[in-house]
């Protein structure tokens, strides 16, 4: 996996934080799940610079635990925002990867797995490994802001679609999941038991966004070409037309991204005959108190477009 740079992690982040508040139901079904602890662990997989604390560590209504995880030790080594939240009670900071993720989980331990915008940049089997550990091990997790590959600008130019396919291809390269992460990672959930659910958590930017816009599309046309140094005229005249528009006030982008909350399979039923056989007698057991109300089944999945 290649480094990050910071300050790209910070440029994105207003942009990240306002997407995701379209994922609030997601979180609330999260809370639903694991709201009884007084306190929670998380990990925070790929946690860079800290923005998926910072945007969660508010919102979550009990006492966390946090490990930051992270392949960089120079990005997870700076204080987040969140520390000094009076739910955090600590916040780890531990230089691993996906594969160092079930060992650093004790036996009777179910911490919330989480990360943001890492998706994509896993392979097939980093993403088995992934799925493997949080199927087996019984975990939720809310995995947020993955790249679909869909980006959408504002009047559209014929050269979008040229860029486009060529970055998306380049997003594949040695077999990373690249726009195809979304996909890949729900089925592998589903296909283990677990109870998967989606929301769109799209950027959608205008003219106030414009330094975010302009770094976004000279890493789009570098990218371009760096896939296929054929292309640099034409990759360098779509930035250049962009720019102006940009500069103008006149360009608009939306680059769609997906959240999943994937919950534990629910608990398989007791079979009758071992139930009775492990029944207390009746005068131990507490009186009945009748039907409860119905369980939430929590939000649908979003599929409008994804």
């Amino acid at each position: 996996m290649r480094p990050i740079p910071a300050s790209w992690l910070t440029l994105r982040r207003e942009a990240d934080h306002r997407a995701r508040e379209h994922s609030l139901p997601l979180l609330d079904a999260l809370v639903e799940h694991v709201g009884h602890r007084e306190s929670v662990e998380l990990i925070d997989i790929g946690a860079g610079t800290g923005s998926n604390q910072a945007w969660l560590a508010p919102r979550l209504p009990f006492e966390q635990v946090w490990t930051l995880l992270d392949h960089d030790a120079a990005l997870i080594g700076e204080t987040t925002s969140a520390e000094g939240h009076p739910r955090v009670l600590e916040t780890r900071r531990i230089v691993a990867g996906i594969g160092e993720l079930d060992g650093l989980i004790p036996e009777g331990s179910s911490p919330v797995v989480t990360c943001s915008a890492v998706l994509d940049l896993l392979t097939r089997a980093q993403a088995g490994q992934l799925a493997r550990v949080v199927a087996d091990r019984r975990l939720p997790a809310l995995f947020s802001l993955t790249v679909t590959g869909d980006v959408a600008l504002g009047p559209a130019d014929p050269r979008d679609r040229t860029v486009a396919e060529a970055f998306n291809a380049h997003q594949r390269r040695e077999g990373l999941l690249g726009p195809d992460a979304v996909g890949v990672v729900t089925d592998l959930l589903r296909e283990a038991g677990c109870r998967v659910v989606t929301r769109a958590t799209d950027w959608s930017l205008g003219p106030e966004q414009a330094p975010l816009i302009e770094k976004y599309l000279r890493d789009r046309a570098d990218v371009v070409v760096e896939h296929d140094a054929a292309a640099e005229p034409e990759a360098s005249s779509w930035l250049a037309a962009r720019l102006e528009l940009l500069a103008r006030g006149g360009l608009s982008l939306t680059v769609a991204h997906t959240d999943i909350l994937s919950l534990p399979a629910a608990a398989p039923a007791v079979p009758a005959a071992e139930a009775a056989g492990n029944a207390a007698p009746a005068a131990d057991r507490a009186p009945d108190p009748g039907p409860g109300p119905e369980p939430d089944p929590g939000p649908e999945p979003d599929t409008a477009g994804r």
